[in-house]
């Protein structure tokens, strides 16, 4: 029994990795495609001005990837008392995505 429990809570944290990872893309490249329209001169520049953004935004896709990805290797390995370690990870992952918009945001 704790074993489907393991395996449940795996497929749990891997959709929401998947969510929040693309949602973070999402998020990133609609601030960093370039738009054909007059931008207001405002810091932050507002979505779509400037493309300056789009090798940040490619930046941070990949390093977005790489935090799902440890998500991913280390969420088959946590059971127990170890959910710490995995919590820690999805942790990491959160604040790099928030970092990740923050700085395609300011680019």
């Amino acid at each position: 029994m704790r074993r489907a429990v393991g395996r449940a809570s795996f497929w749990t944290l891997a959709a929401g990795g998947a969510v929040l990872t693309v949602a973070a893309w999402s998020a990133f490249w609609w601030l960093a495609v370039p738009r054909h329209e007059i931008c207001a001169m405002t810091l932050p520049a507002p979505a779509g001005c400037g493309s300056g953004r789009v090798p940040v935004a490619a930046l941070w896709s990949v390093v977005t990837l790489g935090l799902y990805a440890v998500v991913l290797l280390l969420a088959p390995r946590m059971s127990g008392r170890r959910w710490w370690g995995m919590g820690g990870a999805v942790l990491g992952l959160i604040v790099g995505v928030v970092w990740g918009y923050f700085s395609v945001l300011y680019a």
